[in-house]
């Protein structure tokens, strides 16, 4: 087989150091996507508060808001799984939800019933010291603390699925500046959030298009660290990517 010239000068870079070959998703991106710098554009909302004067340019380089999430399943041994967030669950199962991000921002999640008005599971005085600031790469699981008569320790907190079968809905919202017709403080955990002021949210949000794919083998240092069920949610838009919305549904089978 006669090797092209290409080919050698190829092998060569890559022994003597001086190209990097990057692994690859199964889409054929890289895996350094959730990293990636893009230009984007930053645009002025209201009820915004940005935690730092905002630079004087209207461009700025850095990656699209994106968010990482694992639903988790308690087994009978105490331990647990990820589990597939599409499949459905049945009466009986603890499941929980484990978030992380790929920049440092505001991270809110309302869990409610279609249609109607929330509850704010996150912020919460017991999670991330009662604030709602994350830093890249930090995974929160909610939910993290409960009392509960089926187990000892209130760490070992679950939703359990009871009857009747439906879905459990969360809107997830990670903002790259805090959100102030949001629940921010920790006296307000556990508070309301009309539907309402949700739906305002997604009308001043040009995000167009969510993009949900399968997390590719990243190292911990790039977001990775979980295994194959982990879904990557990201606001594809780079000229609105001030905030990041979307409804999570886990359905409860019969």
């Amino acid at each position: 087989m006669r090797i092209r010239p290409f080919t050698l000068w190829l092998i060569a870079m890559v022994i003597g150091g001086w190209l990097t070959v990057l692994p690859l998703t199964t889409e054929g991106q890289s895996t350094l996507v959730w990293d990636k710098p893009e230009r984007v554009t930053r645009k002025e909302k209201p009820n915004r508060k940005p935690r730092a004067p905002r630079p004087s340019k209207k461009v700025e380089k850095v990656p699209l808001l994106t968010l990482q999430l694992r639903v988790l399943k308690r087994l009978e041994d105490g331990s647990q799984v990820e589990a597939n967030p599409y499949a459905p669950f049945h009466t009986g199962d603890r499941v929980r939800m484990a978030f992380k991000t790929n920049q440092d921002g505001y991270l809110y999640i309302i869990h409610h019933s279609e249609g109607e008005d929330g509850t704010i599971i996150f912020p919460d005085s017991r999670i991330n010291h009662g604030q709602n600031f994350v830093r890249k790469n930090e995974e929160f699981i909610v939910p993290a603390y409960c009392p509960t008569r089926d187990f000892a320790d209130t760490r070992d907190c679950w939703w359990r699925m009871t009857p009747p079968a439906g879905r459990e809905i969360f809107t997830v919202i990670f903002s790259r500046d805090l959100i102030t017709s949001l629940p921010n403080e920790v006296t307000e955990a556990g508070g309301r959030v009309s539907l309402k002021v949700i739906e305002e949210l997604k009308a001043t949000s040009d995000q167009m298009s969510i993009k949900r794919t399968s997390r590719p083998n990243l190292s911990p240092q790039q977001g990775g660290g979980a295994g194959g069920y982990a879904i990557w949610i990201t606001n594809t838009n780079p000229k609105d990517n001030e905030e990041l919305i979307d409804t999570i549904v886990l359905t409860h089978g019969a």
